[in-house]
């Protein structure tokens, strides 16, 4: 989630002095590290949690740390190595063959390698519950890689380049911050028992994280095997402004729904519950992708450089499979509290087997509008085979009546919006980008009226409107 922030706090710098194809190498350099930093964890950031707490022995606590920071020192820095020898032919992978950018891919992994390493200080502060600090140094280290990295695209150089130094420079900061915090908890205490625990449960986690990240970002390599790298900045420059939904949205939401549906589950009335947190998810991100397709492609053509323009189009359907990604943090309801996880990998499989499917099929044909549709149906796939397998353990009665309202209201709104780019034409003057930008933004905040004259909301809902 702090990823995207930071993406979408960086847009109006990238659309003003970094080219679209070179915002589409930033991309794909991007998702390249987010793969390399899954696997050189090793899933540590999650099993230190799990064992730290199972630990009441100060000692045992301090092996657990020790063994962490030790095994990731050494493994980082010799699967570093490795990867900064072979960042050729990984290059040559990630870009369709073309290895000039193999210093840039040089430079993404040194970024992992600070990124992996400071999982240590960050576990520690989270573990012992020490969310001031946590907080202090996690918006200190984020505003100084931000403004870092403005002040060397904007007044250094326009560089990719500059843009991964800057980031190489704020997560050495971050790294040496961090460390500093937690010298007094750190240890250097190593026991072989404790660390083959903790990659006995963490590393098993790695196979399920890279197919979540190739499911949700496999298209750009599409993009850039089949088109071009223009195309894939475009595309991405699309997708982090859609991001802002799962930063208001999804994301927050999913932090305290991964505790709230443990907490009512024994209650009475819980299905009554967990049938209305989907219809409500559904609401509040359909009303926040409304906001985001009325204001994002007319403010990027009034404040973006031309070259992004074509992303004005892709942004609305994006949005909408945004809401079906906050509907499926919801429909597994069912294999989560019957303990049948087995079936998180396989549902997520299946959706990477349709997601892959359909980016043969339709990327090579339809370029980012063939990459915008294979994302829209892989998530509306995904949510089908989240309550497939969920209904095999619980039957929630959902409210599906409402749940579609909002979706077909949504959709004609989004509709309205393409009527409106086509009535005002390809090359649209500032004043009818700001008329269209006015007209599109009445109709996004007319979503609840439209609701309610359709009798959307029940009386125990109209009361609390009312208060």
């Amino acid at each position: 989630m702090i990823n995207s922030a930071f993406g979408i706090l960086l847009v109006p710098v990238y659309v003003r002095h970094l080219r679209p194809n070179e915002y589409g190498v930033l991309s794909l350099l991007t998702i390249t590290m987010t793969m390399a930093v899954i696997v050189l964890k090793f899933g540590m950031n999650q099993a230190f949690f799990r064992h730290y707490y199972e630990a009441n022995d100060p000692a045992q606590r301090r092996r657990i740390v020790g063994s962490t920071l030790l095994f990731l020192l050494v493994s980082t820095s010799l699967l570093t190595a490795g990867l900064y020898t072979l960042a050729p032919q990984v290059t040559a992978l990630v870009f369709a063959g073309d290895t000039t950018r193999t210093e840039l891919m040089r430079t993404v992994f040194i970024i992992g390698f600070f990124e992996v390493i400071t999982v240590v200080p960050d576990s520690i502060l989270r573990a012992r519950f020490q969310s001031a600090r946590y907080s202090i140094l996690n918006i200190t280290a984020f505003l100084f890689q931000i403004l870092l990295i403005s002040y060397l695209v904007i007044v250094v150089d326009s560089t990719v380049a500059n843009v991964l130094l800057g980031r190489l420079a704020g997560a050495i900061f971050e790294s040496l911050i961090f460390f500093f915090a937690v010298r007094r908890e750190l240890s250097l205490l190593f026991s072989f028992k404790e660390l083959r625990e903790m990659l006995g449960f963490g590393a098993p986690l790695i196979f399920n994280q890279i197919a979540f990240t190739l499911f949700l970002m496999s298209d750009r390599f599409f993009l850039e095997h089949y088109s071009t790298s223009v195309q894939v900045g475009i595309y991405a420059l699309a997708n982090t402004l859609v991001s802002a939904i799962t930063v208001l949205a999804t994301g927050p939401f999913t932090q305290v729904w991964s505790v709230m549906r443990f907490s009512v589950m024994k209650e009475e009335g819980a299905e009554e519950y967990y049938s209305r947190v989907l219809t409500y998810i559904v609401f509040v991100s359909m009303f926040l992708a409304l906001g985001v397709s009325a204001v994002a492609g007319d403010g990027l053509r009034l404040k973006g450089s031309r070259g992004y323009w074509p992303a004005a189009t892709i942004i609305p359907l994006l949005s909408i499979a945004a809401v079906f990604d906050s509907a499926a943090r919801v429909l597994n309801i069912g294999t989560t509290l019957k303990k049948r996880t087995i079936y998180a990998p396989l549902v997520l499989l299946m959706a990477l087997a349709v997601n892959i499917g359909l980016n043969f099929l339709l990327i090579p044909r339809y370029g980012i509008m063939g990459a915008t549709l294979s994302t829209l149906l892989s998530f509306m796939v995904f949510c089908a085979l989240r309550y497939w397998s969920s209904n095999l353990f619980i039957k929630i009665k959902y409210e599906w009546g409402r749940v579609f309202t909002i979706i077909m209201v949504g959709a004609m709104l989004t509709g309205s919006f393409y009527l409106l780019n086509y009535a005002r034409g390809a090359t649209p003057s500032a004043t009818s980008l700001y008329l269209s930008l006015g007209m599109k933004t009445l109709l996004a905040l007319s979503f609840p009226l439209l609701l309610y004259l359709l009798r959307f909301y029940d009386e125990k809902e109209k009361r609390r409107i009312a208060e």
